[in-house]
This record gives structure tokens, C-alpha cells and sequence, in this order.
């Protein structure tokens, strides 16, 4: 435990496992699908006649969305749809299936999965929340479209591509409803250069007696956006079955602060302070 005038180095030297960013979870998923850039060239071969058809699937999906009861509902379009929603909602299907008939696999488009995952879930504008279930029989919808016109013997690599879509969206879904789990409800904010990585405050909740580490933990998972700037990764082995494997983990850059309620947490428990409900934890970069 750190003394009143002796600050912990705890916070910046702890080393810590988060989940794979959603770029890493992307060429790992891909590698094992075998989805290389040969298949790649082959799925081009399909980029004329796919979007010849875009338009219209995009039309018929949310025509469908909208007239199945269950959907709807989820949707909150039980009664008139709200044209300016539609329109929203339309534009960035319509962004996604451009792009996933240009088979991209970017680091961005990664995250533009796993941010599709967060507003599934509940963390979009409109905070709808969308059962997992839905997205993915879209998908199995958007992949029987393709079936219309894409030759059997390059089926089967669509396929593979829009299931690795399909799980970093999970991943963006699954860590967000972590933040919902736990009977105790701290704020989370940034402040600094940290605030666009961090733009909003959440709310996150924790077991009963949760620390700074498990905020921290549920926060960097949900927004790798500020993982990108507040860590730095760690290479280290870990015994698999006999055989060793080099794995990432992740600290705190230099000079980063974490205050609870503003006072840092190195001048208390550190990492293991505990937190409470009604509790303000942020995220405090150098520099400020």
C-alpha cells in the first residue's frame, strides 16, 4: 500500500491480459478460415454483378426488417418508421455491404465491425438495443442475396467472410454488455487528450467490492479506441499443452493517472482500490 506522500508505480508497471483489438481478432479468424489474398482475388471476380444488386438488397432487407413483426419490434417501428431513422440506418447498411463486396479486411473496417457489435447492443445513437439473433439471420439473408449470383464453387468463401464479420461484431456486442454486468455503478469519464478516445462518460458496473483494475479492464475492452493511447503491449510466453506461446499483454504507458473521484489512485490502493456506487473513475493522460 502506497503512503500519503509515496505515490505506487503500481498503475503504470501492472501487466494485464485484455481481449485481442478487433484488427488482431480479424487476421487471426480470417487466417483460420483461409481467407488469404488468392481467395481474395477470387471473390473480385464477383464485385460487378454484386453491386449491380446492392441497391435493391438494401431496399429489400429493411422492407423485410420492417414487416416482421419480431424485428420491428426491436426495432421500435411497430407503427410508422420514422423516415429520418430508415434513411440512417440505410446509409451505413449501405456502407457496410459496399464494403464487404469490396472484401475489405483493413484494420479499420475491424473496428468499424466491432463498433457495429457496441451499437447492436444498445451503444448507438438511438440506443436501441438489437437481439444478436436478428443480426445474425441478416446475415444469413445477405448471404443467400449473394447466392443469387455468386457461382457455388466461390459460395463457400462469402460465407467464411461474413461469419469472421459476423464474430467481431460478437466481440463489440459481448464486451459492451460487460459493462452492464455487476450490481455496483461507477462513471467512467477522460479527461485531456484522452476525451476523443473517451468522448462520453459510461456508466459501468462491477461485482460487488470491484477495483480500479476491473473498470479498467471492462473500459479498454469496450473502447480500444483509448487502449490505442493509454497502453502499450507487453510480448510474453504462456505453456499451451506442452508447447510455448507468445502472447500480448498490455500496461499503461508512463506517467498515466487514474483518479478516483480526483484523487489518484497511486496515492491509495492502486490498481486494487476498491470502488463504490456513486464512484467517478477517469482516465487521466500525461501531457494532460
Amino acid at each position: 500500500m502506497a503512503t500519503k506522500n509515496e505515490p505506487s508505480s503500481q498503475v503504470t508497471t501492472t501487466v494485464f491480459d485484455l481481449p485481442p483489438l478487433p484488427e488482431a481478432q480479424l487476421r487471426e479468424q480470417l487466417a483460420f478460415v483461409g481467407l488469404d489474398e488468392a481467395a481474395k482475388r477470387q471473390m473480385y471476380l464477383d464485385g460487378e454483378p454484386l453491386l449491380a444488386h446492392a441497391a435493391e438488397w438494401v431496399a429489400a432487407a429493411y422492407d423485410h426488417l420492417s414487416r416482421f413483426a419480431p424485428t420491428a419490434k426491436a426495432l421500435g417501428w411497430e407503427g410508422r418508421i420514422p423516415e429520418d431513422e430508415l434513411y440512417l440506418r440505410r446509409t451505413f447498411f449501405s456502407g457496410w455491404i459496399g464494403r464487404t463486396i469490396g472484401v475489405d479486411t483493413s484494420d479499420e473496417f475491424a473496428r468499424y465491425l466491432f463498433h457495429a457489435g457496441r451499437v447492436h447492443a444498445g451503444y448507438g445513437p438511438d440506443r436501441r438495443f438489437v437481439p444478436p439473433e436478428w443480426v445474425s439471420l441478416s446475415l444469413t439473408l445477405i448471404l443467400r442475396m449473394f447466392s443469387t449470383v455468386v457461382p457455388a464453387e466461390r459460395l463457400g468463401l462469402w460465407s467464411s467472410y461474413l461469419g469472421v464479420q459476423q464474430e467481431v461484431m460478437r466481440a463489440g456486442f459481448e464486451a459492451a454488455l460487460a459493462l452492464e454486468q455487476g450490481r455496483t455503478v461507477v462513471k467512467v469519464d477522460a479527461l485531456g487528450l484522452a476525451l476523443p478516445a473517451l468522448p462520453e462518460p459510461l456508466e459501468v458496473r462491477l461485482p460487488q467490492g470491484g477495483t480500479v483494475l476491473d473498470a479498467v479492464l471492462k473500459v479498454l475492452a469496450f473502447r480500444p479506441e483509448l487502449r490505442d493511447i493509454a497502453l502499450e503491449p507487453v510480448q510474453d510466453a504462456e505453456e499451451h499443452a506442452g508447447w510455448m506461446e507468445e502472447v500480448t499483454r498490455w500496461r499503461f504507458k508512463p506517467r498515466w493517472a487514474l483518479l478516483k473521484n480526483g484523487r489518484d489512485v497511486a496515492y491509495l490502493e492502486g490498481l486494487a482500490t476498491r470502488l463504490k456506487t456513486g464512484d467517478t473513475l477517469t482516465f487521466l493522460p500525461p501531457g494532460r
